[in-house]
């Protein structure tokens, strides 16, 4: 297997520190890594591990939709929490906890990209990055855990997580007990969490551009390839044959998916008209749910404008905005073109120095 390296950035022009793992979580090589470094003689896994004191985390009450739309809904909920005019915001999404909430990061674009430019320059292209205070693990016992990370003092404990400069993170804990991790103890629980960080900072912009094809698809195109080879005709009835295989396929596996979501209105008899009629009955929830994830994209991308209140009809979605200039319509207007979206002021209100509007969003034709 091939082992992972965690590679701790601390600044562009400093040694960082690198400790290679197995999948087991066995350290095997401590060491540091310097500006124009040589790629490793052995291949490695490469996790960028960055100052928290640049990240935010909270835990939230996210709708179980896609995470596109759980970022989307990152944004609106801590609109008030966030100094940023939305147009660097970079939102991570990580997975959800026993109580139903989920991780959420937020940091910057233009910061993710210096932390990867600045990986670039030493030979390092890392599969995940996180903050350093998500690598600590939280205690069995509940106890809220310290390690120091360069000038920085990492904190991980019971509905507490950050990093900060030691004065200010002693400020912050007070009396609040905690055990600072000895070096000893700090290490087995890097190399716990290498395989699996706990949130992953490359993902929207960041993310995967696309999928590498399967085994299955490649099977798949070399048979029809060899058929091709052997007749025509032959290849019109594979063709029929893979079409009408693949088709129950799907089928099959809509029915069972369905009946995961809808246990009780999907029998385990049904076929695939009764699930279309229930699609049928969620079609109003399902778009009401796409409208509003790619408004809150074209806000994030409007600095100034936030909404106070949104609405769902037959007519389509409504929603109340509040902004600072009138430019700023214009751009939203431009920015929801770009997801799709057909923006439209049906009423404007001036009142102090702030702009209120009533605005009609469609689905442009």
């Amino acid at each position: 297997m091939i082992p992972t390296r965690l590679v701790f950035f601390t600044t562009p022009d400093q040694p960082w520190p690198c400790l290679t793992v197995s999948d087991e979580g066995a350290v095997l090589q401590r060491g540091v890594l310097l500006p124009d470094a040589a790629q490793p003689e052995t291949p490695v896994i490469d996790r960028l591990v960055v100052p928290g004191a640049d990240v935010v985390a909270r835990w939230l009450d996210l709708p179980d939709r896609n995470d596109r739309q759980a970022r989307s809904a990152v944004a609106f909920l801590l609109q008030d929490d966030i100094a940023d005019d939305g147009g660097d915001l970079h939102i991570c999404i990580g997975a959800g906890d026993s109580g139903g909430q989920r991780l959420a990061a937020i940091t910057g674009v233009s910061r993710v990209q210096g932390w990867l430019d600045a990986a670039a320059a030493r030979g390092v292209s890392p599969a995940s990055v996180t903050p350093d205070y998500l690598m600590l693990r939280p205690d069995d016992e509940g106890q809220t855990l310290t390690a120091g990370f360069g000038d920085l003092l990492a904190v991980r404990g019971p509905g507490i997580a950050f990093s900060a400069e030691r004065p200010l993170a002693e400020a912050v804990l007070a009396d609040r007990p905690r055990r600072m991790l000895a070096l000893s103890e700090l290490e087995p629980m890097l190399a716990g969490a290498a395989s699996w960080p706990e949130i992953n900072l490359l993902q929207g912009v960041f993310g995967p551009r696309s999928e590498q094809p399967t085994v299955g698809n490649v099977r798949r195109l070399v048979i029809l390839a060899l058929v091709l080879l052997v007749s025509p005709v032959l290849l019109s009835v594979a063709r029929i044959g893979v079409d009408v295989i693949a088709a129950r396929h799907i089928e099959g596996r809509a029915i069972a998916g369905a009946r995961a979501i809808w246990p009780r209105s999907i029998p385990a008899d049904a076929d695939i008209e009764v699930v279309r009629a229930r699609l049928a009955e969620q079609q109003g929830a399902d778009r009401f749910a796409d409208l509003t994830a790619d408004l809150f994209s074209a806000v994030e991308r409007t600095p100034g404008a936030q909404i106070d209140s949104l609405a769902y009809g037959p007519a389509g979605l409504n929603a109340g905005l509040s902004y600072g200039n009138y430019s700023d319509m214009d751009q939203l207007i431009t920015a929801g073109g770009k997801v799709g979206l057909l923006i439209s002021a049906d009423s404007t209100v001036t009142e102090g120095g702030r702009i209120t509007s009533d605005i009609s969003i469609r689905r442009q034709p």
